[in-house]
């Protein structure tokens, strides 16, 4: 067995292990998780732990291209299997991963990669209730080939400082609604809201583009069913600066038409911790452990105000710029509901149900190019405006 064990660790790359259990250290916490978030793009690894952990991460690209973690040496109780050695599948730009005792006294976790990625982010997080853990926190954005050589040929340690900020334009992240599996509500003529949606997805996509003065992305652009969790974790995972939820209404009423926009109801905002802690939303402000907890959570909820207060800016200003360019609209148009695609705490969203699917003069509109272009131009303005104005409010500050 012993020498099956040293076989295995040498075909997966880890160091040589101590000859005498005698020397090694003994173990100073127990690993309980490796966490992905991502779609291929941007990826989130999250390494949970029983107590805080030093560690040291850097890159290789002899044979595949790996992102290496040495910690400290520890227990490995993945998914609350305990063993000396084990690996897991993967996601985004992480084809699995790989675990076990690299020395005496040190612990390796190799994050194999499906292409060439580099750690433009890292940070610790300590709990903050007794049944949290400890996280280390690594952010893998896609690189070159060249770029990732040159990284390995230095190594990447951490924890590093943030790289700094360049200038990019907002990133605006469309959702269509339902999807595959999930029709959404349809009309009496066959017409689908999964359709309708995803249609107006991309003519307001194509618009937005055409001003260059955003990066566009939808959380999907093809007849696929999506988990509301993962329709929000992705716009995160993107860093958007603004979240739009196309949908179509439906009403018992055939009379019933126009548009109507929706933020996040009082009721709604109750369940933004739930969600944050179940799928792993972390804040830019609660990064940094050498601040108190209780300030973290101070500027947690100011950011999280601030959101709400963004959101609802925006949908006023939807509201009315639909109208002005034509399309009808409902009255009190701007609504609140407890949606949970509402529900990220940092990133202000909004939902727009175009019309009702149950009227015929709405799904001609929504339907028909010409007439659906209006309301693209009345969102795009409203972004426009809305991103307008933030601009003012930081000059003004």
């Amino acid at each position: 067995m012993r020498v099956w064990f040293l076989t295995f660790l040498s075909a997966l790359g880890f160091g040589a292990l101590a000859t005498s259990a005698a020397l090694a250290d003994p173990p100073t916490g127990r690993v309980l998780s490796v966490k992905f978030g991502g779609e291929g793009g941007a990826t989130r690894v999250v390494v949970e732990s029983d107590v805080a952990l030093k560690y040291h991460v850097f890159v290789l690209a002899a044979g595949a291209q790996r992102v290496v973690i040495d910690l400290p040496r520890v227990r490995w109780s993945i998914n609350g299997l305990t063993s000396e050695a084990g690996s897991g599948r993967g996601a985004g730009v992480v084809v699995g991963y790989r675990y076990a005792q690299n020395t005496a006294t040190t612990s390796r976790l190799v994050l194999d990669l499906a292409k060439p990625a580099l750690v433009t982010r890292e940070f610790v997080l300590a709990p903050k209730k007794k049944d949290e853990n400890h996280r280390i926190v690594l952010d893998l954005d896609p690189t070159t080939a060249a770029a990732f050589a040159e990284a390995a040929g230095g190594e990447q340690s951490g924890p590093q400082p943030v790289a700094k900020q360049v200038s990019r334009k907002p990133l605006i992240v469309i959702d269509p609604g339902h999807g595959g599996k999930d029709p959404g509500a349809s009309s009496k003529t066959g017409v689908r809201e999964k359709d309708v949606v995803l249609d107006a997805a991309k003519a307001l996509r194509e618009e937005l583009l055409a001003s260059q003065r955003y990066d566009v992305a939808l959380t999907r652009s093809t007849d696929v069913f999506i988990e509301l969790e993962d329709r929000v974790t992705k716009a995160r995972n993107l860093g958007a600066d603004l979240f739009i939820a196309l949908h179509a209404d439906a009403g018992s009423n055939s009379e019933t038409s126009g548009a109507s926009v929706y933020t996040l109801s009082p009721e709604g905002e109750k369940r933004v911790d739930g969600a944050r802690k179940q799928n792993d939303w972390i804040l830019d402000v609660e990064v940094d452990s050498s601040r108190p907890e209780v300030v973290n959570q101070i500027l947690a909820d100011l950011v999280q105000r601030e959101t709400k207060n963004q959101s609802a800016r925006f949908a006023q200003m939807l509201a009315v710029s639909i109208g002005e360019h034509g399309w009808p609209t409902l009255e009190n148009t701007h609504r609140k509901k407890g949606l949970f695609v509402l529900l990220s705490p940092d990133v202000p969203a909004a939902l727009l149900e175009m019309g009702f699917i149950t009227n015929d003069d709405d799904v001609a509109a929504m339907t028909s190019d010409p007439r659906r272009k209006k309301l693209v131009q009345g969102v795009a303005h409203a972004i426009d405006q809305f991103f307008d104005s933030q601009t003012r409010i930081v000059a003004v500050r």
